[in-house]
């Protein structure tokens, strides 16, 4: 008997370790589960844990887990459609955290910036090395209300302007901290048109002075010392005035055909057209200013060229321009050449405007298309000449699909080329 009741305290003592050891183990795989953020399933080994009255707890960690499952998922979904978001958008746009470590960025600000390999982890500073960059985040992370700035970057030897604008937002790596998000949007060609503007603005206004002034000047004295001139001397203020006045007429116009170019593109009207036709007619009506013993036009057609899409109104102007600058700026021509050939790939007519002047220095080449450029200024104004007529030239060759070249060599002459697009169009049909 008292060996009985001994191997029975044994046999509890074993059970009651067993269910121990069990219940332990049970908990530890509860709490793994809540770890690992699944649900505890019960099974053949686990089944009475509710006997035990752990049935309830149980049931509340897997709800638990359930919501942090639902939570995690929305949250990653919503992370994805905002990733999906801000890479449509064409701004560059970067995510970086409160050690200016890159936590995003879109595929615009990898495209502006391709040398820096993963962008991810990456310190911002080492990317976008920027002072006013810096001293915008700076103000922000100071003052919140400095959101928005122009800065600029200096990028491959190329300064580039940005409009960046920065807000907080929760942090996407870890859920306590918090994030900024850095948009720069692109404003390098409005702040080079702005230039641009400006330099416009400051050459018309010169432009118009001097026609203004010198009028100004001669009809004042016509007005307070009329009574005392002379009858050559009044003739003379008169003429003075009267050519100025046309000078001022032809700036005005030539800007007026610039805007025009500009504001009403799609103003042309292309129809099919001989451009031969257009070349002949041009040298009849400047064969009256050639002096007759010393100076020729010729006249170089491709044969195969045939009656092709372009706006005969504007090319015509074009080579009136051209042949009018080598009248005013090349008097002492001997042969003018106008051509026209079709290339290789029969695509485009090559035409071109060629003398035998005095040239122009390579100096001046790279700039001759440029608005008010002269090369010699004070000459091209006592002949007359605005500065806009390359400018248009090269504006009207461009609207219709083309380019423009120079060639010139001092004391052998130049030569101007254009090229325009060999196509067929339907009569009035706007310049594709």
């Amino acid at each position: 008997m008292h060996w009985f009741l001994i191997l029975l305290c044994l046999g509890l003592i074993l059970a009651l370790f067993a269910l121990a050891t069990g219940i332990r183990r049970q908990i530890r795989q509860l709490e793994a589960s809540l770890l690992e953020k699944r649900r505890l399933l019960y099974g053949d080994s686990t089944w009475w844990l509710g006997f035990l009255g752990f049935g309830s707890l149980v049931l509340t960690s897997n709800q638990l887990v359930d919501k942090l499952r639902s939570r995690s998922v929305e949250k990653t979904g919503r992370l994805n459609q905002v990733k999906s978001t801000l890479g449509a958008i064409q701004e560059a746009v970067l995510i970086f955290d409160s050690a200016r470590r890159i936590e995003f960025a879109n595929q615009p600000a990898q495209r502006l910036f391709p040398h820096s390999g993963v962008m991810k982890g990456t310190r911002l500073d080492a990317i976008l090395r920027s002072s006013s960059l810096l001293e915008f985040l700076d103000a922000y992370r100071e003052n919140e209300h400095s959101k928005r700035s122009q800065i600029s970057l200096e990028w491959r030897g190329e300064l580039l302007w940005f409009e960046a604008s920065c807000t907080e937002l929760m942090g996407l790596s870890e859920a306590e901290s918090v994030s900024t998000l850095l948009v720069l949007h692109d404003i390098t060609r409005l702040k080079e048109l702005e230039e641009v503007r400006r330099e416009f603005v400051a050459n018309v206004s010169h432009e118009l002075r001097t026609p203004l002034t010198v009028i100004k000047g001669f009809a004042e004295t016509l007005v307070e010392d009329g009574a005392t001139l002379t009858p050559e001397a009044q003739n003379r203020f008169i003429r003075k005035i009267v050519n100025n006045a046309q000078r001022l007429h032809v700036l005005v116009e030539d800007l007026l055909t610039l805007s025009r170019l500009e504001s009403r593109p799609d103003s042309f009207e292309c129809s099919e057209a001989s451009l031969e036709q257009l070349f002949r007619e041009t040298i009849e009506n400047n064969e009256s200013r050639l002096i007759i013993k010393s100076q020729t036009f010729a006249l170089e057609v491709d044969p195969r060229i045939q009656p092709f899409g372009f706006d005969p109104y504007r090319i015509n102007q074009v080579l009136d321009n051209l042949v009018e600058n080598v009248f005013r700026y090349a008097p002492e021509f001997t042969r003018l050449i106008l051509r026209a050939r079709l290339d290789d790939a029969a695509e485009y007519v090559e035409c071109s405007v060629e003398d035998d002047g005095p040239g122009i220095p390579e100096k001046d080449l790279p700039h001759i298309f440029e608005r008010f450029y002269r090369v010699d200024k004070g000459r091209s104004r006592e002949r007359g000449g605005t500065g806009l007529g390359l400018s248009i030239m090269k504006h009207i060759v461009q609207l219709h699909g083309g380019a423009v070249a120079v060639e010139s060599t001092l004391g052998k002459g130049t030569c101007i080329r254009f090229s325009l697009p060999y196509r067929s169009v339907a009569p009035g049909a706007p310049i594709a």
